[in-house]
């Protein structure tokens, strides 16, 4: 009896300082996107669809994206990450064997790169502080390597992998390794510089996809969303730290009385 008593006081005690965690998801929208292109090294995409994998010609592309998580409330605790992506096309089947299945991860970036506003197919000439295959501040900073390098621009291991084919939307699953990241990300802001998508299959041609973006013609396809199910702590209250006291005052009787 000794034992429910006290276990059962703790819990009030718990429930009096914290109150229950609040279960809820949200869905947040890519606020920043872009592509570079291996054939194009000094050219940005950030103003059009997002591109990733090997077009027809064996040459590849990636593509960036960030959340904004200053929108979730405070005190939250992140237990399940989503990523969800639009293809809106993929290569021309009549033309250089066609398209290509492959798998698609995400890796969280360790380091900032500008969006740009880049358009047509493979972007224009790139504007200073725009990302490009070269360098992920043009004018300024480059990649570890042209393209971007595993263990020194963006992590070795992928945060989520899915596997692409035909059009359509495409949800990369919840992993430990993803709720890692944005909860990494939650604990310090300045270190969130979203996630690269790279195609598994880049040494096959016919592997790239066009993916919705922020700016994408007639908005057809969204962006990026990431899809995040977490719980509020909420703060002590003022009546849950009066409560909490009386609550430990009774343990402590409790406590008295078994020993005697």
């Amino acid at each position: 009896m000794i034992v429910t008593a006290r276990s059962t006081t703790l819990t009030l005690l718990l429930f009096a300082l914290c109150g229950w965690a609040r279960a809820a998801s949200m869905a947040i929208t890519a606020v920043a996107d872009t592509s570079i292109f291996e054939s194009k090294p000094d050219f940005n995409l950030g103003g059009t669809s997002l591109v990733s994998g090997t077009n027809q010609m064996s040459s590849r592309s990636r593509a960036m994206f960030r959340f904004d998580l200053s929108v979730l409330p405070a005190n939250t605790v992140v237990t399940e990450v989503r990523v969800l992506l639009h293809v809106s096309q993929q290569p021309d089947p009549d033309q250089h064997g066609g398209p290509a299945e492959s798998d698609f991860s995400l890796h969280r970036l360790f380091v900032s790169w500008g969006e740009g506003t880049g358009s047509n197919a493979t972007g224009s000439v790139a504007m200073a502080g725009d990302a490009t295959w070269n360098e992920r501040h043009a004018g300024a900073l480059s990649w570890a390597t042209p393209g971007g390098q595993p263990g020194e621009d963006y992590e070795t291991e992928a945060s989520s992998t899915t596997g692409i084919s035909g059009v359509g939307p495409y949800v990369w699953d919840s992993t430990p390794a993803l709720v890692g990241d944005v909860s990494a990300w939650l604990a310090d802001p300045s270190s969130n510089f979203g996630f690269i998508l790279v195609s598994q299959g880049e040494a096959t041609p016919g592997t790239g996809r066009r993916f919705g973006s922020l700016e994408q013609p007639g908005g057809v396809y969204p962006p990026a969303q990431l899809m995040v199910t977490y719980h509020v702590i909420p703060e002590p209250s003022a009546p849950g730290l009066l409560t909490a006291g009386a609550l430990i005052l009774t343990l402590r009787r409790n406590r008295r009385s078994s020993c005697r």
